[in-house]
């Protein structure tokens, strides 16, 4: 089993921390794989992976974006294109399917926070966050429910916008390999369990 946490925000959209922060606190707390999934632009996941193949850095970066859709935030994993914000939610599954990524909805049901809120978008993504540490505890009680319902893969993450905070939602995937595609696929067929704890100061910083 390896540790994730796959919803992390850096300074290259709303975060306050450095993607070298990032890396050196997720390193810190035995972390296998994060995903820097900043708001509508790659470029914290990439420069992460660059830092990790320049530095040889024992830590593995899954390519990931927070899409701000139409209708809610969708995370995306595994591509290498951004997609328009304000896009339709499904039309944005759609796209990231075709560049072979896999989707996932963001703290669902937190509405105050873009979190989506119609089942019929729970029906088209692979994979439903039911963990968000900076959701509450209801919110994530739903998502998990619905996300059995729907016989979805599942996400989770810390939502950290401050390195202190990365860790407080994780992902333990079962893999053979620690490769992007392996973690996704294992993703969206279930193979994984979610853990975390819920932190006020983390909730409701940036609120």
């Amino acid at each position: 089993m390896i540790r994730a946490d796959l919803h992390i925000h850096s300074n290259h959209s709303d975060g306050k921390s450095s993607v070298r922060e990032i890396l050196k606190s997720a390193i810190a707390k035995g972390l296998d794989v994060i995903s820097i999934t900043d708001h509508d632009t790659l470029n914290g996941s990439l420069e992460a992976i660059e830092i990790v193949r320049e530095e040889q850095l024992p830590i593995k970066v899954i390519r990931g974006v927070e899409i701000s859709t139409a209708q809610g935030h969708l995370l995306a994993y595994g591509i290498n294109k951004e997609i328009d914000r304000d896009i339709d939610l499904i039309e944005a599954v759609k796209l990231v399917r075709d560049l072979g990524g896999v989707t996932s909805l963001a703290h669902p049901f937190q509405f105050y926070r873009n979190g989506a809120i119609r089942l019929k978008f729970f029906k088209v993504v692979d994979c439903i966050e039911v963990f968000n540490a900076k959701s509450l505890p209801i919110f994530n009680g739903i998502s998990n429910f619905f996300c059995k319902l729907y016989k979805k893969g599942k996400t989770a993450g810390s939502d950290a916008h401050r390195a202190e905070f990365i860790g407080c939602g994780i992902v333990l995937i079962k893999v053979n390999s620690n490769d992007e595609k392996s973690i996704l696929n294992a993703l969206k067929n279930g193979r994984c369990r979610v853990k975390g704890k819920i932190s006020a100061k983390n909730i409701f910083w940036r609120f």
